[in-house]
């Protein structure tokens, strides 16, 4: 819970603010044809 992805191709971001419970889900996330990249934070404006 509080994970971030985000698209590699497109820079969208996902900020997961409530885990799924179900046993032996694993969510899921694609952008642009291809997995989103777990990021532990947003990236800085310059």
């Amino acid at each position: 819970m509080g994970d971030m992805y985000r698209c590699v191709n497109c820079q969208m971001e996902i900020h997961v603010t409530k885990g799924c419970d179900c046993d032996g889900c694993e969510p899921e996330f694609r952008c642009c044809g291809k997995p989103l990249e777990k990021v532990t934070e947003p990236p800085a404006n310059s």
